[in-house]
């Protein structure tokens, strides 16, 4: 049972420095520069990569060359989503708010008009 549990932990490592790696390059990586960038063997970078593509997270170029996934995109948009911006805003927005009339800090602009454009 331990053994299981420190192989996940060391997966989750790995991958994690896969993904960093190619997230530091403008341009899809190789697998042998995603090797030794990591510190792993090919072999090993390549099935941690092989998984990354089936679950979305990595895509694959026509040259073989690695790039992150759209499914990052994705998971982004969520974190984004579930941080709860308009929760942390909100309260300086009230703050910022006329207190004689009662309208928003910039007169003229939606409610959450700021916040949906400074959360891009």
């Amino acid at each position: 049972m331990t053994v299981k549990a420190t192989s996940s932990i060391q997966v989750i490592a790995r991958l994690s420095r896969l993904l960093d790696a190619i997230a530091a390059h403008d341009e899809p990586v190789s697998l042998k520069t995603l090797a030794s960038a990591t510190g792993l063997h090919p072999s090993t970078a390549f099935r941690i990569l092989a998984s990354l593509i089936e679950h979305g997270l990595v895509e694959r170029s026509a040259n073989g060359h690695y790039r992150l996934g759209g499914k990052l995109l994705q998971l982004g948009d969520r974190v984004r989503s579930q941080t709860g911006l308009h929760r942390e805003v909100r309260p300086l927005r009230e703050r910022f708010r006329n207190p004689v009339v009662g309208e928003p800090a910039h007169p003229g602009e939606p409610e959450d008009a700021a916040v949906a454009s400074n959360a891009c």
